[in-house]
């Protein structure tokens, strides 16, 4: 499932594999590094759950007046699988801020030519 994002700047992320109040979570960690209000929207399902129709959850990332995070770490219940589309600087913006929240796996990626689709696995940081 891929995602046009709406200027270069933009990364729409996709969660699945999670309940609402996780994927709310993953969302919530990108506010602070990335301030722009209206551009994080909160998770809504794209789909209805059910039997062979997995939820996606949602959201479109601005990075621009990106603030750095200061490793505040998120607690997870259960991994997220996540999907980010967008071009590669916004992209790999996104993957640093997830990573300062969470153990993040690279499952694959798919460069395009002016846009990236990165998978990740998204799971609970290790406590201590």
């Amino acid at each position: 499932m891929t995602s046009t994002p709406e200027s270069p700047d933009h990364v729409s992320v996709h969660l699945t594999g999670c309940a609402e109040e996780t994927a709310q979570a993953v969302i919530d960690a990108l506010r602070t590094p990335f301030p722009q209000g209206a551009e994080v929207i909160p998770a809504r399902p794209q789909a209805t759950g059910g039997a062979g129709h997995p939820l996606v959850w949602c959201t479109v990332v601005d990075t621009r007046g990106r603030r750095r995070s200061t490793g505040i770490r998120v607690e997870l219940r259960e991994p997220v699988d996540a999907g980010l589309f967008g071009a590669a600087d916004p992209v790999h913006q996104v993957i640093e801020e997830l990573a300062a929240a969470f153990g993040v796996e690279e499952r694959g990626t798919v460069p395009g030519e002016h846009e990236l689709e990165v998978r990740l696995r998204l799971t609970p940081l290790p406590k201590g």
